[in-house]
């Protein structure tokens, strides 16, 4: 399971990928999970309609002891760091400050640019031309993006399919 923040549902919604978090998170044939304090921050409607559709891809469940963080982030990125600490899910977020927070609860962290080389490496994202649009459509929209960070996702190859398979 992975318990996504905001910043994710966001990033893939405004370059109108979100169907892209999807595909992503189907070849990881892993399940998301949004806590309810970031349901309520959700402005998209393709993220929304996902939501109360339920395809079985991704569920909202109530965070606990998410108060604990507040002091220093938001409910959302509380809700998440806490989900993800109880059941030991993996923490998808973007925030430097939260991604801080979660290393020093002993979480596992990713983010949208995690998610993006994983999209590459897996095949969604068909090839490097693909990557950098995506990237430079995230760019666009003023999301902040480290150039080293951005060079080693360029840097990924695409994963070989082991013997016996495809």
């Amino acid at each position: 399971m992975i318990v996504l923040d905001t910043s994710v549902i966001s990033a893939f919604s405004e370059i109108r990928r979100f169907t892209l978090l999807k595909e992503i998170l189907s070849r990881l044939k892993i399940k998301a999970i949004i806590p309810h304090t970031v349901e309520k921050k959700i402005i998209f409607s393709e993220a929304i309609s996902a939501l109360k559709s339920n395809g079985g891809w991704i569920d909202i469940e109530k965070a606990q002891d998410f108060e604990q963080y507040l002091f220093v982030l938001h409910d959302g990125e509380s809700g998440v760091i806490a989900l993800a600490k109880k059941h030991g899910w993996i923490a998808a977020l973007d925030d430097l400050d939260a991604r801080k927070v979660a290393k020093k609860e002993h979480v596992r962290i990713t983010g949208t640019l995690g998610l993006l080389k994983i999209g590459y490496e897996l095949c969604p994202i068909k090839d490097k031309q693909e990557l950098q649009k995506i990237i430079n459509e995230l760019r666009n929209t003023g999301f902040f993006m480290a150039p080293d960070i951005i060079e080693g996702i360029l840097d990924t190859e695409k994963k070989k399919p082991n013997a016996g398979e495809g």
